[in-house]
């Protein structure tokens, strides 16, 4: 990688061979990444689970467009390009934060550069710095079963007593939030569906 030696052959349709280099291949992943996220996103909202947030709708809206204009079909080069490029279909999952990230860069507070000139079309969202107040959040009912799980999990361990004060307090901060996000969503009335 450092003297720009790494590079990788793949098949393309039948037995024809290209070769790229690292950064293409990257570049391909993210797209077939996204494209995964879209479509679990609409397989979850197309079985009938509510989704709830700030941008709720524009999730909806995504997985519909993406479903209508690439379900089913061979996501080649140039299509995952523009999927990428696609402003609209900037879906991320978060399992480890319970949420999906509709990805806006003007308007996400995971880039901490945001505002100041510097990196601020950052073109994925950066997990590490998810914050729980964006406006870029959207849950699905998946999403809001895996965190009673964790709140489920949270009692046990109180129950347990074996986690030290400090970490014992600091998971029944983490409960009263996780069981009040519980609660936005199920307050939340479902989406009028689609005619």
């Amino acid at each position: 990688m450092q003297y720009g030696h790494a590079a990788t052959a793949m098949s393309e349709s039948y037995a024809g061979r290209s070769k790229a280099d690292m950064l293409e291949v990257l570049d391909q992943e993210k797209g077939l990444a996204l494209a995964d996220a879209l479509t679990e996103a609409g397989e979850r909202i197309a079985s009938g689970e509510k989704v709830s947030g700030p941008v709720a709708d524009r999730c909806r809206a995504a997985a519909t467009e993406f479903s209508n204009r690439y379900a089913g079909t061979y996501l080649g080069k140039r299509e995952l390009r523009a999927l990428v490029a696609n402003p609209r279909l900037q879906v991320y999952e978060d399992p480890k934060a319970f949420l999906t990230c509709n990805h806006d860069v003007f308007t996400a507070l995971c880039n901490p550069d945001r505002g100041r000139g510097r990196d601020a079309t950052r073109a994925a969202p950066d997990h590490s710095w998810c914050h729980p107040a964006c406006a870029n959040i959207s849950r699905t009912d998946s999403q809001i079963a895996s965190l009673r799980c964790e709140v489920v999990r949270i009692d046990a361990d109180t129950e347990a007593g074996l986690d030290p004060y400090p970490i014992a307090a600091r998971e029944q901060q983490r409960k009263t939030h996780l069981t009040e996000i519980i609660r936005r969503h199920e307050a939340q009335p479902p989406a009028a569906p689609d005619p």
